[in-house]
């Protein structure tokens, strides 16, 4: 369960009722959560790519260029992640990880929307397995920010 917006200040998961803090011990009169999702808001960032000179002119690449069949010329065209897990099955096998959300803008062009500039780590989820039972519910603040984006836009000065 995330405990956000409208569930921000209940102390029990409403499917299973297990605390959201951990047990006080000692003196402290602080609450500590068991997990923690660590959320980065993305809109600053995607501001300040039309707020650069550098930057504007690639930002409408995707509507001018497009994948030719068979060939891939964007990273979204590619199985890179197959990849990935073949060569290193370990990974997911981990006894604990943190997975990390990482945006693209693809609306660059492929020599610059994989450069490291142009990503944006959005959110750290913590644990001790994989989240994608439940990804939707760590999505949930990203999900609403991208949504808030699409509907009303952020005012930015277009350099």
């Amino acid at each position: 369960m995330l405990y956000y917006l409208e569930n921000v200040e209940l102390t029990e998961c409403m499917t299973c009722g297990h605390s959201h803090y951990k047990p006080i011990t000692g003196r402290g009169k602080t609450l500590v959560a068991y997990k923690k999702l660590r959320y980065f808001s993305i809109t600053p960032r995607l501001q300040i790519l039309f707020m650069s000179p550098r930057n504007v002119e690639h930002m409408t690449w995707h509507q001018l260029h497009h994948a030719v069949d068979g060939v891939m010329v964007h990273p979204s065209d590619g199985e890179a992640w197959k990849h990935f897990n073949s060569v290193h099955p370990h990974f997911s096998a981990a006894p604990y990880s943190c997975w990390s959300v990482i945006l693209t803008v693809y609306n660059l062009p492929p020599g610059m929307c994989m450069r490291s500039e142009f990503m944006f780590l959005s959110m750290v989820i913590p644990g001790s397995s994989s989240p994608w039972q439940n990804i939707d519910v760590c999505l949930r603040s990203l999900i609403d920010e991208l949504t808030q984006l699409w509907s009303s836009r952020a005012l930015t000065y277009d350099i």
